[in-house]
């Protein structure tokens, strides 16, 4: 099913890139987005790095988190622009190898659209996964997150 309404692209970018405070305070680029299917770089300069010289965990999750919405914003944009709140329920987060140098995080929705339309319609709620991978800039992976992402309406 494709969600209707579409925007533009400048405009998805601008949603994810800069969404959240915080977000912008990693300064992820968009690489590409559709598809269920979202990928943000961030070259994740020396203020964002751990004691070890590469992007803190923080700045992992962060970023895996900030992908992960940008999935949401992207396929449920037209219930977004509607007042649905794209919110993170749970995460679990695994971290495989030592990231140094910019990381990619590359999310995909793994749930079922259509579900999550009535369920946002019917109990004004809807939960649902959200894969994340994470890799340097040599493809070498250093983070998995499986996000329990919410639409949520207040």
């Amino acid at each position: 099913m494709t969600s209707p309404d579409r925007a533009p692209a400048s405009d998805l970018t601008a949603l994810i890139e800069g969404g959240s405070p915080f977000a912008r305070t990693l300064g992820p680029t968009l690489v590409s987005v559709g598809d269920g299917r979202a990928v943000l770089k961030v070259e994740a300069p020396e203020s964002l790095h751990n004691h070890v010289g590469g992007p803190h965990a923080a700045t992992l999750f962060g970023l895996a988190e900030t992908a992960a919405a940008g999935v949401v914003v992207s396929l449920f944009q037209d219930l977004v622009r509607d007042g649905a709140l794209p919110l993170i329920k749970s995460a679990e987060i695994v971290y495989t190898a030592l990231a140094l140098g910019p990381v990619t995080a590359s999310a995909r929705f793994t749930g079922d659209e259509a579900g999550v339309r009535a369920s946002l319609a019917e109990r004004g709620v809807a939960v649902f996964p959200v894969e994340i991978e994470i890799a340097t800039a040599d493809g070498t992976g250093t983070a998995r997150m499986l996000a329990q992402m919410a639409l949520k309406r207040f």
